[in-house]
């Protein structure tokens, strides 16, 4: 599809002042491209300009007398075209948070939205992303744009609003969107398929929290690593989470229940930045180098980027120490300046301390705090970029740029990463809970198909003693970020484990974050009647996720094919694997495959493999994304990256394959899907010959 001159239309605006006076002005379309409304004390300008396929929209507006309100800002009425049938918003429904929303109308839009994608009823799709440039950020509330800066000494905005657009192919939308709209922001920012992903992340790694919680300590941490090495469990990096840091009200967490704790300690303030002196007496140093010397398991080590979660304490060293570097934000609280500079100073001292410790990276939490902290001081672009420059300068110079980000969906930390390459992408991960796991796999890969665009999504730490566990590895092995669990201390299962990864540790995945199939974009699978597919890349291969949702809607009958997972350009047809069933079957790039879920307890996992002058390797069978543990592939010589069972397809028969230059039979029972046991250690060759 071509963007046409009647995209998106400009009604009116309406502009806040500080001090409460609000005037309305009304643009008047020029030409095809240009809006221009005029005021005794307002001169408004909207311009869209056509970059590479997609529009990018431009407000210049100038109050000649006053500053603009910083919370209520500018806020632009919109119409879209009559067709448009049904609309996907992703939208900040917490603080740090966003999760996915559908209406009927453009008026039905969630506030806080901060991507809407579209369909027409024609056919085709059309996008609206609102973007935080340098000084203001733009938000979507039904039809309404608003664009902020938290900050009241403004009396100009200059700046890109949105960029929008329209496609038959949704992702590729979404993808040009973001492109467009970093690239017109001159700061040098790439989304995600211009940043390295960091090496340590490729590897199988645990988390304290939901193990410890609030009781986090040295010895646990030993006890929990003793376990994987005893159960041969190949957990490669360890993230030490909340309650480890030097926070003086939270000494002794052994008197009150959880729940006091877990709600005071958003109170308190960050010490030094020593390890809690109870639970880690020997200091963090002592704990990590026992992690590395007697298990080998590198560790990370969280922080919020405010210090902790409410800030720096007032009355300990860092205060004293530096201060200069601290400021009192808009709530009180002592937190890093937005200053990079300054900011910089603080968040170099804190790492250089962790990476003296021998942590390996970071986990840097309350990122979308910018609002809370920093309202009045700055505006929201400013703050936001010198807090996120400084924080990735310092993980960069100490860590290689290994960091997570996390509780920072904003779209004033999403526009503002300028290295770092992963961001966790939903609300907390709640074991035993089924309820929450359906909002979970929702927040997953609906986030992800926007968030995505920027940087690879952590779909967040998980349970292998869940009863949703396989359930939750399905979802883990299609999100194409880290795999990490939280097992408490002696619950934690190998046999869960290893379809994700190989036997070092490895992870097997995908090339790009997981995001809802085409057919389940527009509405929700929680009530659609519908199973829920995800997908993503592997390879050449595609990987799809099938998942039941609705517990009242009992057995669903649907279908499965490339059309909706984006293959029909790779090949003409296609090797098809399912995990569970185990059932084989070569379709064509239109055809379908029937899938019956009986209730929300059953899954499949299909892999689609492209079919080349009749032959297709699958990988080793026992793996989720098999396609993965392929090293190499010429012709009809594959290498696999360890041992296990080999699958592959091939119209021809075949009797046996060459294994590591030595003939060996092949299972062919389920001819023409073959198998061969490769059970050697390390590297395998298998040459198939080309039958008869």
């Amino acid at each position: 599809m071509e963007n046409t001159n009647q995209f998106i239309v400009i009604k009116k605006v309406l502009v806040s002042m500080s001090g409460g006076e609000q005037i309305l002005l009304y643009p008047v379309k020029t030409d095809e491209v240009t809006w221009i409304a005029q005021d005794e004390r307002i001169s408004a300008r909207f311009t869209r300009k056509a970059i590479n396929g997609i529009w990018a929209f431009y407000a210049d507006i100038t109050l000649k007398d006053g500053f603009l309100d910083g919370e209520k800002g500018i806020e632009i009425l919109l119409e879209l075209p009559e067709e448009c049938s049904s609309f996907l918003a992703d939208y900040r429904y917490k603080e740090y948070w966003c999760q996915p929303g559908w209406t009927s109308s453009f008026s039905g839009v969630p506030d806080e939205t901060q991507a809407l994608l579209w369909k027409y009823g024609k056919g085709g799709y059309g996008f609206l992303l609102p973007v935080c440039g340098k000084q203001y950020k733009t938000i979507l509330n039904g039809d309404r744009l608003r664009i902020v800066s938290w900050y009241d000494g403004l009396s100009v905005c200059s700046s890109l609003i949105f960029t929008a657009g329209e496609d038959e192919n949704p992702g590729r939308l979404t993808a040009a969107c973001v492109k467009e709209g970093l690239a017109l922001q001159h700061n040098g920012y790439q989304p995600r398929t211009e940043k390295r992903y960091p090496e340590i992340f490729e590897y199988l790694g645990w988390c304290s929290w939901d193990a410890f919680q609030i009781r986090v300590s040295e010895k646990g941490l030993l006890d929990k690593c003793r376990e994987f090495r005893d159960k041969d469990i190949p957990v490669r990096w360890v993230i030490i989470d909340d309650m480890w840091g030097d926070v003086k009200e939270l000494y002794d967490v052994e008197t009150p229940d959880y729940e006091t704790v877990l709600e005071s300690r958003h109170g308190t303030a960050l010490f030094s930045f020593e390890a809690d002196p109870i639970r880690f007496p020997e200091g963090l140093k002592n704990c990590i180098m026992n992690m590395e010397q007697e298990f080998g398991i590198k560790t990370g080590i969280w922080h919020p980027m405010s210090g902790y979660w409410s800030g720096i304490d007032k009355n300990g060293p860092l205060a004293l120490e530096y201060g200069d570097c601290l400021i009192e934000g808009a709530n009180g609280q002592l937190v890093p300046s937005f200053h990079q500079d300054k900011a910089f100073r603080f968040f170099d001292a804190y790492h250089r301390f962790l990476k003296d410790c021998g942590a390996q990276f970071v986990k840097i939490d309350n990122q979308s705090t910018i609002k809370r902290f920093y309202q009045g001081l700055a505006p929201v672009g400013i703050a936001a970029e010198g807090l996120h420059i400084a924080m990735e300068a310092s993980a960069g110079i100490h860590f290689d740029n290994q960091l997570i980000n996390c509780m920072g969906m904003a779209s004033e930390n999403m526009w503002n990463r300028p290295i770092s390459s992963i961001s966790r992408c939903s609300d907390d991960f709640l074991p035993y809970n089924r309820e929450w796991f359906r909002q979970h796999i929702l927040q997953c890969a609906y986030n992800s198909f926007i968030q995505g665009e920027f940087l690879w999504c952590d779909w967040d730490m998980w349970w292998t003693s869940d009863g949703q566990a396989v359930k939750n590895s399905v979802l883990r092995a299609v999100s194409g970020g880290p795999i990490y669990i939280s097992d408490k201390v002696g619950e934690s299962s190998r046999e869960i484990l290893m379809p994700l990864i190989l036997s070092d540790g490895r992870i097997l995945r995908c090339d790009r974050p997981g995001v809802p199939a085409e057919d389940c974009l527009m509405e929700d699978p929680g009530c659609s009647g519908k199973p829920f597919k995800v997908y993503s890349t592997c390879n050449t291969c595609i990987a799809a996720a099938v998942f039941h949702l609705n517990p009242e809607s009992g057995r669903m009958n649907d279908t499965i094919g490339l059309t909706e997972l984006g293959g029909t350009e790779k090949a003409e047809e296609y090797a098809v694997f399912e995990y569970f069933s185990k059932e084989r079957r070569v379709i064509g790039k239109e055809e379908r495959i029937p899938v019956t879920l009986t209730d929300e307890d059953d899954f499949r996992f299909y892999c689609f493999v492209p079919v080349e002058d009749g032959f297709a390797p699958l990988g080793l069978s026992e793996k989720y994304i098999a396609p993965k543990t392929i090293a190499e592939y010429n012709a009809r010589t594959v290498v696999l990256k360890e041992g296990g069972t080999f699958e592959f397809f091939s119209r021809n028969p075949v009797d046996s394959v060459l294994l590591n230059g030595i003939t060996t039979p092949v299972e062919k029972e389920a001819a023409p899907f073959y198998k061969v046991f490769c059970g050697g250690n390390g590297i395998q060759s298998v040459t198939v010959p080309e039958g008869v």
